[in-house]
């Protein structure tokens, strides 16, 4: 709809991306994001810190799609070059860490990923783009559980997740 593509299109000049899609949660843009860029046999870094629904989604379906994951200290910065692999597809993000509030330092983090041809994914909740602007920082797709902030928090249920032009095909299609 016209209200829809308008909301897309705010939130991604909010967060410094290309584009932006709506998803009926925050969840629901997480696992897609994930979902449009790992495929059976990548592996996976995700931040230990990640929203608990998350971290369930990367140990039960991912795993059984055969995409491996590993969790990582959230603050390992460059260090994680050390994780990194030939397969390693994607690394995701949260910063600041879903309750434990560890603000990563997604810059080095996204640096060393891209050296390796890895996209980077963050989880933008907590920071929003008011206080993180991703993009300027190397972030591939950025993902807001509009649920919170955005729509006043347990009014309804949505999400949304923003690419760079990069990202984006895969987001889109994803």
């Amino acid at each position: 709809t016209a209200t829809t593509q308008a909301f897309e299109s705010a939130i991604a000049e909010l967060e410094g991306g290309h584009a932006a899609i709506v998803f009926p949660s925050g969840l629901a843009a997480c696992t897609h994001a994930i979902l449009a860029v790992a495929r059976s046999g990548d592996h996976v870094l995700m931040s230990d810190s990640v929203y608990g629904p998350t971290r369930q989604f990367a140990q039960r379906v991912l795993r059984r799609l055969g995409i491996e994951v590993e969790f990582f200290d959230p603050l390992v910065g460059g260090a994680i070059r050390q994780l990194l692999r030939a397969t390693t597809r994607l690394v995701y993000l949260e910063s600041p860490g879903s309750l434990t509030f560890e603000v990563q330092d997604v810059a080095a983090i996204a640096a060393e990923a891209h050296r390796r041809g890895a996209f980077v994914i963050l989880d933008n909740t907590w920071a929003t783009p008011l206080f993180f602007r991703p993009f300027e920082h190397g972030v591939d797709i950025s993902i807001q559980a509009a649920t919170k902030y955005i729509v006043g928090h347990s009014d309804a249920l949505l999400g949304v997740a923003t690419a760079n032009r990069r990202a984006w095909d895969l987001l889109r299609d994803g």
